[in-house]
């Protein structure tokens, strides 16, 4: 059953939440979906899978999709593990469209969606499903998430996103945890892994295919803040994503534009997310005062490197193509 819709919201996450899980002990824990997405990954996936083989959550499936790998990751994970589904694509049909075949195959009351380069604690899928049990305006939850190559470096310990300026930040990133992200907060949205209830997922048609990569996760999530929920993080939920200290802090991993499509979609995808998102006056400002910063601000780090420097090209199609498509979308092809 959908909420009260939210159609005014301009800065959402970290705000404290109080939360008793007294009761956790008593509960009755439902069937969750595991839903990892996939492409030439098979070492990583094999370790993922792994890892959540070892939860102490014992009521769940995994689903894994497959986007059409050239490096056998369907063949050997079938030869490794039993009891998987696996969905193999014949070709690439990016990640919303991943988690959606993942999403109509659950069976689950709930699913987790989990990229496949990271690593889960045995304790993280309980204390993700506990938070929603026992609260229903929760739709969804996430967890701490650590470099699984420093484990006390801080990846993610919830995110704050400002539907005026564009700016997200994922709260705690690159400091060394020590306690100081303790507090259960709301989250504007959960990169990389996210639990969220299967029947608010329904609702809200899954991913949506217009963002192929790169703010899918953001426009589902902020979608569910709209429909009158909220999402929570979940500091004793644990887990590793495979990324580095520089990966964090001077790359264009970091902002999400490690490949030319990457490059592509960042940057068309952002101006699309915001016109969907803010208010006709917010989008204006964004407009004529936050784009040109950032795409200057983009275009220097990308000429910075000279590795990154023919994903220029990339990068500013993508800006045509993001404003084209919000003032003439019969023009753009998904």
């Amino acid at each position: 059953m959908m909420m009260q819709k939210q159609s005014r919201l301009l800065f959402i996450g970290g705000e404290k939440v109080n939360i008793s899980d007294n009761n956790k002990n008593n509960m009755i824990f439902p069937f969750v979906s595991v839903v990892i997405v996939t492409k030439d990954r098979v070492k990583d996936t094999i370790e993922c899978i792994q890892s959540v083989l070892k939860s102490n959550y014992s009521r769940y499936e995994i689903i894994l999709v497959d986007n059409g790998s050239k490096d056998d990751t369907v063949k050997i994970v079938k030869e490794m593990f039993t009891n998987i589904n696996i969905i193999a694509n014949e070709k690439n049909l990016g990640l919303s469209e991943g988690r959606n075949l993942g999403q109509r195959s659950a069976k689950g009351e709930y699913i987790l969606f989990l990229d496949s380069d990271t690593s889960i604690d045995s304790a993280m899928i309980a204390e993700l499903v506990s938070i929603l049990i026992n609260n229903r305006k929760i739709a969804f939850s996430s967890p701490k998430m650590y470099s699984y190559f420093e484990p006390r470096r801080i990846w993610y310990a919830g995110a704050f996103f400002n539907l005026v300026s564009g700016r997200a930040r994922n709260f705690g990133e690159l400091s060394i945890d020590n306690g100081q992200f303790d507090n259960i907060l709301t989250t504007s949205h959960a990169p990389t892994a996210f639990m969220i209830r299967k029947d608010v997922a329904d609702a809200l048609g899954g991913h949506d295919n217009i963002f192929i990569m790169s703010y899918a996760d953001s426009d589902f999530c902020i979608r569910i803040w709209k429909a009158g929920y909220i999402g929570v993080y979940v500091p004793k939920a644990i887990l590793f994503h495979k990324v580095h200290h520089q990966d964090q802090s001077d790359s264009l991993r970091s902002m999400g534009m490690n490949t030319p499509s990457r490059a592509y979609y960042y940057a068309r995808n952002k101006v699309i997310f915001m016109k969907r998102h803010t208010s006709h006056m917010g989008f204006i400002a964004f407009l004529l005062i936050f784009f040109p910063i950032y795409h200057i601000y983009y275009t220097r780090k990308i000429l910075k490197n000279i590795l990154s420097r023919p994903y220029l090209i990339y990068y500013w199609k993508g800006v045509i193509d993001g404003v084209k498509y919000v003032f003439l979308p019969r023009l753009i092809k998904n």
